[in-house]
């Protein structure tokens, strides 16, 4: 049953299972960050550095902003969707989340990886 609704008869369940899922990974990535600051209890500038300086947890960090770029981009899709009505408008506005969704991805490998663009 539950298979049956993850086909492309059902594209919806799709995408809800897809923010549900990125939203269960946020919050474990959270959890996680709140046990690592708890545990190291970082009080300085470097000390804080340090906290994000292990390739994993950078990665982890890296997931855990596309699951959240992934989450609002599906939210906003749907939200355009159901309440523009005019095709044109609701495709610019949508090209215009497209740009400061792929903004905010180069930001952050920018920003957690040192990346000259």
């Amino acid at each position: 049953m539950l298979f049956e609704l993850l086909t492309a008869k059902y594209p919806g369940m799709r995408r809800w299972l897809t923010q549900r899922l990125c939203a269960l990974s946020m919050a474990v990535v959270l959890l996680l960050l709140w046990l690592r600051v708890m545990w190291l209890s970082p009080q300085s500038f470097s000390e804080w550095q340090a906290l994000f300086a292990p390739w994993w947890w950078r990665l982890l960090t890296l997931w855990f902003f596309a699951c959240m770029l992934l989450h609002a981009w599906l939210g906003v899709r749907d939200v355009l969707r159901d309440y523009v009505p005019h095709l044109g408008i609701r495709n610019v506005l949508q090209w215009l989340v497209n740009i400061a969704v792929c903004g905010n991805a180069l930001a952050v490998m920018w920003i957690l990886f040192g990346m000259d663009f």
